[in-house]
């Protein structure tokens, strides 16, 4: 560590014996099993490693760089190319280098550079690698806090990356005539991307705090055409806008000398807006719009402390409405309805920790989710489904 500090000293001129360097570290092993429309799987293990060796050259500036790995050996349904996709397992890896430099006591400048990988299965014989989902993600941003006080402050930031699926390639025209036409092409999910982000935070009475979040990501597919009325390919290619604000309060709590508690409630509204179509070559149906939706998500949370025992419970749950305004449902047969699609998707988790040693909980979890929608074709990917686990293990933080 201190070899590749000296090079960053070489350019800066700080002294080597006034840097100081704290690593801090976790690790999080949980086994259990899923349950996936009521089937039970075998015995599977979930894995998520964090190291951060903050490296403090001043008290107004600080280099921090991250590592993140996991390993998800439980199913997962993740939403990719307009769908539900299921996975068996998938693991990731990401690294993201971050320097801190405070000006004045009250503005802090961020700028940050990082890569991650993830790879996904979607059948347990798939070798590592080829995943068809399997993607690359590069990213770089700057981003600018002002403290008003203590407990409240702003931020501002500006991030730029670059999304990179490096195995896919349609199998529209090989395999599957279902699937959509704007799918065609060879590195038409690879996308660059533009995201500012706003945020807020504040006190609020009884020891409460508030956060509010709102930013705008512009996507733009350099290899993705615009589906034109004809069922053809135009010479322009796709580019997508998401909006998100959200609002979240946090008020602590106690029930006499035996709970100690923090009760959390979050509220948010996003929308995308796309130009791209759908051609149904099956139906000969064109449809204007089909990736535009809106969808409003509530995620309230209790987490709870009790007494002398130091058992920590946490309960949660998250309900999401998704609407597409100009996308019709279509039933088994993959006709088209008259109403649009629709999808609410409700979520929800239990936790409990117990400190064993300096550093290590002993750690419980359970978590439930199924999706509803008037979908009734999923001959491509999953709208409805239910999906549960519980998970045992134990974390390590230093």
């Amino acid at each position: 560590m201190r070899r590749a500090l000296a090079v960053v000293v070489l350019f800066t001129g700080a002294s080597l014996g006034a840097v100081e360097v704290t690593p801090l570290w976790n690790l999080d092993f949980l086994g259990g099993q899923h349950f996936f429309e009521g089937r039970a799987s075998s015995l599977g293990g979930n894995i998520d490693v964090g190291y951060t060796p903050v490296v403090k050259f001043s008290d107004r500036w600080s280099l921090v760089p991250t590592y993140t790995g996991s390993y998800q050996g439980t199913r997962d349904v993740q939403e990719l190319a307009g769908g539900g996709t299921l996975f068996q397992d998938s693991t990731a890896h990401g690294l993201l280098v971050k320097s801190v430099h405070q000006w004045g006591g009250r503005w802090k400048v961020k700028p940050s550079a990082g890569a991650r990988v993830e790879l996904l299965r979607e059948t347990v014989g798939e070798d590592w690698g080829d995943g068809l989902f399997d993607y690359q993600k590069y990213s770089g941003g700057i981003e600018t806090e002002y403290a008003l006080s203590p407990q409240s402050g702003g931020r501002l930031a500006y991030d730029y990356y670059q999304l990179a699926f490096p195995n896919y390639q349609s199998l529209e025209s090989a395999t599957d005539p279902t699937l959509s036409r704007e799918l065609a092409g060879e590195k038409v999910l690879d996308s660059a991307n533009h995201m500012v982000t706003l945020g807020w935070w504040s006190p609020l009475p009884a020891e409460g705090r508030l956060d509010l979040t709102a930013y705008m990501n512009s996507r733009a597919f350099g290899d993705q055409p615009i589906v034109k009325a004809d069922g053809g390919l135009s010479g322009s290619d796709r580019s997508d806008t998401t909006l998100s604000v959200s609002a979240q309060s946090a008020h602590r709590f106690s029930l006499g000398e035996t709970v100690r508690g923090l009760g959390e409630m979050s509220f948010g509204y996003g929308s995308q807006n796309s130009d791209q179509n759908h051609y149904d070559a099956r139906k000969g149906d064109f449809l204007e719009n089909y990736y535009n939706y809106t969808q409003w998500t509530v995620a309230p949370r209790v987490s709870a402390a009790f007494g002398s025992s130091r058992w920590v419970a946490t309960l949660g749950a998250a309900y999401q409405a998704r609407e597409y305004g100009d996308r019709p449902a279509q039933d088994g047969n993959g006709d088209y309805l008259s109403e649009k699609l629709k999808l609410n998707v409700f979520s929800t988790r239990l936790s409990l920790a117990y400190p064993v040693a300096k550093n290590m909980k002993l750690r419980f979890q359970s978590s439930l989710a199924w999706s509803d929608s008037n979908m009734q074709y999923e001959k491509v990917f999953r709208y409805n489904y239910r999906i549960a686990n519980y998970m045992m293990g134990f974390s390590y933080d230093y």
